[in-house]
């Protein structure tokens, strides 16, 4: 999932649970995507959108600073391999 569509699914996810204030709180999540998308894959952007879209739907809007955070813990359970063999 690129980026811009994870705002997307997240604008979507608040639209239908929240109020109108949480149409202005999505696009603060595009920086905390992009990063996610340079540092990981667009697997790591999907189940942030899902984490993020779950917390919405639960009332539990997270602020930008508690994305970023969640971002921290999507990035941090990547398994990471070098492609080589063991050594």
């Amino acid at each position: 999932m690129h980026p811009e569509e994870a705002v997307k699914q997240v604008r979507y996810v608040i639209d239908a649970s929240l109020d109108e204030e949480g149409n202005r709180t999505a696009p603060m999540y595009g920086q905390t995507f992009e990063r996610v998308a340079t540092e990981g894959t667009g697997q790591d952007v999907t189940v942030l959108a899902d984490r993020i879209g779950r917390a919405c739907r639960d009332g539990n809007r997270p602020l930008p600073a508690e994305a970023n955070m969640l971002a921290d813990e999507v990035l941090s359970q990547r398994t990471l391999t070098d492609g080589g063999k063991d050594q």
